[in-house]
């Protein structure tokens, strides 16, 4: 299978590229990226007749749609940007998928979800979402545009990813701690902890299936980043006293965050697929290379 990777330099979409590329023809559209691995196009997804002549001309059998403008408190400040990138950025890769009926995997958001009287076992797929800030208003519009305009799609929500192509909220909080520094994290906002490894494994998966439709795909279980530095803090057999729970309003962001936006993978279970491994167990494995 030909699979195109919108994104492909990013966290999830250089992972996605590594995981596939041995089953699969792999190719990248990312701006100013050359890989010297993957044939890359380096495009701007706003423009809807390059990125259409584009895709048209590559034919790929499948793409995933991982580029995004993902920084929550720029989107917030940036409203406009943020609904060209996540949204009309969207809709014009679906457009050029429309024609030849290509399979699109588009990656959404746990932040769909305003966390306001949450289901104790996570949202599912069968949720309404609500959501309350802007990144999430233009990744739900996206949803929209891919719901609309397409027959072959997967829509995968997922959330606090982590992995090895860049800084991440784990990675940021272990290197602290290795460096004997203090760490604050909100001891109030939960959700689930995702290794994009894990995801891409779950994405593999899903694109040897025509099980098309909406699927929640985390990593097990929900923390708060309090909870996940101090697990980090256990992994390096540090003191945890170097660790202070505060709550979320007093990092004062720019952008409100759902206090808790944890996933059930609900329809991933129920097509027989097994759980992806839990948190600890994935934040364990990817700090493994790190000690």
């Amino acid at each position: 299978m030909k699979i195109l990777i919108t994104g492909i330099s990013g966290l999830l979409g250089s992972e996605l590229a590594k995981v596939l590329k041995d089953k699969h023809e792999i190719c990248g559209i990312a701006r100013n990226f050359n890989s010297p691995e993957f044939k890359t196009y380096n495009i701007d997804i706003t423009d809807s007749k390059l990125t259409y002549d584009t895709i048209s001309k590559i034919n790929p059998d499948a793409v995933i749609h991982a580029a995004t403008y993902s920084n929550v408190d720029e989107c917030e400040k940036n409203p406009e940007l943020a609904f060209k990138i996540n949204s009309l950025g969207t809709r014009n890769v679906c457009l050029a998928c429309q024609r030849f009926d290509t399979v699109l995997v588009y990656i959404s958001t746990d932040y769909v979800f305003s966390g306001k009287d949450f289901p104790k076992e996570g949202y599912t797929e069968l949720d309404i979402p609500n959501p309350v800030n802007i990144y999430a208003k233009s990744k739900l519009a996206g949803e929209w545009f891919v719901k609309n305009l397409l027959n072959k799609f997967f829509i995968i929500r997922t959330s606090w990813l982590f992995g090895s192509k860049r800084n991440n909220f784990v990675s940021a909080i272990f290197d602290d701690l290795k460096n004997n520094k203090n760490v604050k994290q909100a001891g109030d906002m939960r959700s689930s902890p995702t290794n994009v490894f894990d995801l891409s494994l779950a994405i593999s998966k899903l694109l040897e299936t025509n099980l098309y439709g909406i699927y929640h795909l985390t990593n097990s279980g929900f923390a708060s980043r309090y909870e996940v530095a101090v697990y980090i803090a256990k992994i390096l057999g540090c003191s945890k006293n170097k660790i202070e729970k505060v709550s979320l309003k007093s990092f004062n962001f720019a952008a409100p965050r759902p206090y808790f936006s944890g996933l059930k993978n609900y329809i991933w279970k129920l097509n027989d697929f097994k759980p992806l491994k839990p948190w600890q167990e994935s934040v364990a494995d990817f700090l493994s290379a790190k000690i």
